[in-house]
């Protein structure tokens, strides 16, 4: 199986929010191994969403939404492909995000369960990724 590492950006987090920046890494060295593009959400991004990710409506006015990309057919085949798996940090609100344009991965890891797994005792202060990077 083949890991891409993954995160999204969001207009927030209610069940309406979608994508406005989709981020992936496959572990190899080809011209498309990593991906990083901005996305024109169908509603607007929220002030709480803009504090936590920086990406404004400005950032977002002149780009295509997620589903008009032309480079949609092909994020949608790779990580729909079931020898591919898609591991991110809280990965059931990444899945929801794109399982709202269409896009279902066929198999993930969430690696923030991973954290709490290895941590039963809560030790570590905090799970999420800007404090665990400093470890």
């Amino acid at each position: 199986m083949l890991p891409i590492f993954l995160d999204t950006e969001t207009t927030g987090n209610q069940p309406t929010d979608r994508l406005c920046q989709l981020s992936y890494k496959k572990p190899d060295d080809t011209y498309d191994s990593m991906f990083d593009e901005l996305f024109k959400p169908p509603l607007p991004i929220t002030i709480e969403a803009m504090a936590v990710h920086h990406i404004t409506e400005k950032m977002v006015a002149d780009k295509p939404g997620f589903q008009d990309s032309p480079l949609f057919p092909a994020i949608k085949d790779l990580l729909e492909d079931p020898e591919n798996v898609v591991v991110a940090h809280n990965a059931p609100f990444d899945i929801d995000m794109l399982n709202r344009d269409e896009v279902f991965p066929a198999n993930f890891i969430d690696t923030l369960k991973l954290v709490r797994h290895f941590d039963p005792e809560m030790k570590i202060a905090r799970h999420n990724l800007q404090y665990l990077r400093y470890l």
